[in-house]
């Protein structure tokens, strides 16, 4: 196992809150769903490894990694009754961290997990029995993504203009032109994660995660954006029928980067969700 990657903690008090990000999207841009929930919890989110410069993407090797660095680096810092909040990506290895380290999460929440199955998972387990993956239109899609500009002003135009962008909260979308870009060394400003990062996390999307779901033992609340292509119904109801203990809920009006989009709403949830959970917790004790 590497080093420990480091943790940057956001402050807030009571009980630890981990929030893992989507791909493409740094924890600084849920900036404001953060601040909500630091109002009851004390709020970390690790600086993964596309984050950390000079690091190969190619040494990832299946998101399997993403969780046990994830819990690797929870244990490394003395933390445990973790309550695992993950995007995406992040809502995957946050869920399979839960299941490879046993005690270390007290509930999960899932917002749109990248969760594929019916015809979709064929396609993928079809590109990777074939050597194929990097083909795959998200990763294919990344590899292309322009990643220099001359200034924040320039790309804050130009992504105003992208449908990806058009329900964000007004609060987010400055966050994530401040945090989602950083100055280049000869001038302007670049993206915070490489394209090549981005292609190669939707490279390694899994394709056998559903069994390791059968084995998840904490509270878990997954959650989809009304409007996503992401979390599919289809999905969403393999999730009901896979995941124990598991609550699911829909955002109305919200595609796949609905966090970033309806923060408030987004953190409301998940709050009243651990206020079920702790309620649970209480009425088993007493």
């Amino acid at each position: 196992m590497r080093d420990a990657l480091e943790l940057d903690d956001w402050g807030g008090t009571g009980p630890v809150l981990h929030l893992a990000h989507a791909n493409g999207f740094p924890p600084g841009a849920y900036r404001k769903l953060i601040e909500l929930l630091k109002t009851r919890y004390h709020v970390f989110t690790l600086r993964s490894r596309c984050l950390v410069p000079g690091e190969d993407p190619l040494t990832l090797g299946s998101w399997t990694d993403l969780a046990d660095e994830l819990a690797h680096t929870l244990r490394a810092r003395g933390l445990e009754n973790v309550v695992g909040v993950g995007h995406s990506v992040g809502g995957v290895a946050t869920l399979l961290a839960s299941v490879k380290s046993p005690g270390l999460f007290r509930a999960v929440v899932a917002l749109d997990p990248v969760l594929v199955t019916g015809k979709r998972l064929w396609m993928l387990r079809a590109a990777a029995l074939l050597g194929m993956r990097g083909r795959i239109p998200l990763a294919s899609g990344a590899r292309r993504r322009r990643e220099a500009w001359a200034s924040r002003e320039e790309v804050a135009a130009s992504y105003g203009k992208k449908s990806l962008f058009q329900r964000f909260d007004p609060e987010s979308f400055r966050d994530y032109l401040a945090h989602g870009l950083i100055e280049a060394p000869g001038g302007g400003v670049r993206l915070t994660i490489p394209a090549a990062w981005e292609a190669r996390i939707f490279e390694t999307i899994p394709v056998n995660v559903w069994s390791s779901l059968r084995k998840v033992t904490v509270p878990t609340l997954v959650m989809r954006g009304g409007d996503t292509d992401t979390l599919t119904p289809e999905a969403l109801a393999r999730v009901r029928r896979t995941v124990p203990r598991v609550h699911t809920e829909e955002l109305p009006g919200t595609t796949h980067l609905f966090p970033l989009e309806q923060p408030e709403a987004c953190g409301r949830r998940i709050l009243a969700f651990l206020d079920t959970v702790d309620a649970r917790a209480r009425a088993s004790v007493g």
